[in-house]
């Protein structure tokens, strides 16, 4: 058997630069990254997230651990990981020069070293090292999401079941979670959903589950919409689901009954103007994947563009938003 072999990317910053550096990585089409911010332990230790009993051993080593944000492309190359052909990848290039230009906007030096570091690992070690901590998890009052490899007891739950690979969105992030939530306190029978940014498929696929009629899923990451087409699989919603290869402009303007966005508030932001364009006056707006010091440019933005924000919900300093016409609110409001 041959594995397929996977470049790892450290890049090393503060955790001031995580959001920059992060953004800057989404306008690129790397949204599934992992982060470890020293800063984090700080917070824990002083209450930020809620009281705690109980802080597992390991945590307490982010106090030593430098701030990095981790994600991973494939390796075409056939090389060892030292090899210089690394750097002739053009997604690699495109990040060194992320990099350059981040160093130059950083004018008070709070980015820290934006170093990037590579390395590789193959695909049965990329399984091992996500699969062995996940368990099921429980959404709101209605989902479960169960990975393929358990067994699950769902009680009254509707399973979902995700095999996310290389995507991103496994329900493990505050981001996924908040969406699922949104979702699962609207009435989606009958509904149309545009997920933009799908990755895993997992909130076109809940929505399905949920009862919405057609979802249609669209990412500028190739591996993602595979991933995507093949949970749908699992869940037996492939009828129902579409994932293809695309950005929002590339797609008809067809009119949905939601749409949903787990980016980074900048391509939030940058995309809003292209989003109205899929929606009507019923239509309700999903944003995630915003930090908790971005909201008020995010809320700025859905004014502006003529939104009105209806539901707020934080979670760990993670935001997720859904807004509607301001001509609906008023409507519903007379009513």
């Amino acid at each position: 058997m041959n594995d397929i072999n996977w470049i790892k990317l450290d890049i090393l910053t503060t955790p001031e630069g995580i959001e920059p550096l992060c953004s800057a990585l989404s306008d690129l089409g790397y949204d599934s990254v992992s982060i470890i911010d020293s800063s984090d332990l700080d917070r824990l230790m002083e209450g930020k997230y809620g009281a705690w009993d109980y802080i597992d051993p390991e945590l307490m080593k982010l106090n030593e651990a430098e701030t990095s944000v981790t994600f991973y492309i494939p390796d075409d190359s056939g090389h060892s990981v030292k090899s210089d052909d690394y750097d002739k990848q053009s997604g690699i290039s495109n990040i060194h020069e992320v990099l350059i230009q981040l160093k130059q906007s950083d004018i008070n030096n709070t980015y820290g070293k934006l170093e990037l570091k590579i390395s590789s690992i193959c695909d049965e070690s990329w399984d091992d090292s996500w699969k062995k901590d996940y368990t099921p998890i429980l959404i709101g009052d209605k989902l479960i999401i169960c990975p393929t490899w358990m067994e699950c007891d769902p009680g009254t739950r509707k399973i979902l079941m995700i095999d996310p690979g290389q995507a991103f969105g496994t329900g493990l992030d505050e981001t996924t979670r908040l969406c699922l939530e949104a979702l699962e306190c609207m009435d989606l029978i009958g509904c149309s959903v545009l997920d933009i940014g799908c990755g895993s498929g997992i909130l076109s696929i809940a929505a399905i589950i949920l009862g919405a009629k057609s979802a249609l899923g669209i990412d500028i990451i190739e591996t993602a919409v595979k991933t995507a087409t093949e949970n749908a699989e699992l869940n037996r919603v492939s009828n129902n689901a579409t994932f293809i290869h695309a950005v929002p402009d590339d797609i008809p303007t067809d009119r949905y009954n939601v749409v949903c966005a787990n980016i980074s508030a900048d391509t939030i932001i940058s995309l809003l103007p292209t989003i109205l364009k899929f929606m009507n006056s019923e239509t309700v707006l999903v944003l995630s994947g915003i930090i908790k010091n971005r909201e008020q440019d995010i809320a700025n933005a859905l004014l502006d563009s003529g939104l009105f924000i209806i539901k707020y919900k934080e979670e760990n300093s993670w935001v997720c938003i859904s807004a509607k016409s301001k001509t609906s609110v008023f409507k519903h409001q007379q009513q």
